[in-house]
């Protein structure tokens, strides 16, 4: 009586044994890529600054004049007209004549809410 290590009639062709080794490789495979993608968060980590820095660092290394007073500007919490909000901070900080490293960090002290997480997150 022969023994047949494949089950006919299914098309497969695959024993229980290969199927077995089959799973493991698949799982071996999966285990190697959960590892790689934790290595590449954790390098990802390691890359993004504790504090995100929303403005690019040379707004942020420039001197804002000894004697500025900050003016009253409304907020932006995502929820009316953006273009509407520019043209208003716009407005004020033309009035004083701020420069334009001094508009950007005005402008980016005026988002709160969700346009605060999403200024953050660029």
């Amino acid at each position: 009586m022969e023994n047949h290590s494949s089950q006919e009639g299914n098309g497969s062709g695959m024993t229980l044994e290969q199927a077995v080794n089959a799973l493991h490789t698949l799982q071996a495979k999966m285990q190697q890529i959960e590892q790689e993608r934790e290595r590449c968060d954790a390098k990802t980590e390691e890359d993004t600054p504790e504090t995100s820095l929303p403005l690019a660092q040379a707004l942020w290394d420039t001197q804002v004049p000894h004697n500025f007073k900050i003016p009253h500007l409304p907020t932006f919490d995502g929820k009316t007209d953006p273009l509407e909000h520019l043209m208003a901070v716009g407005t004020q900080t033309a009035i004083i004549g701020a420069e334009e490293h001094l508009k950007c960090k005005l402008l980016s002290g005026t988002f709160k809410d969700a346009a605060l997480r999403w200024l953050t997150a660029v």
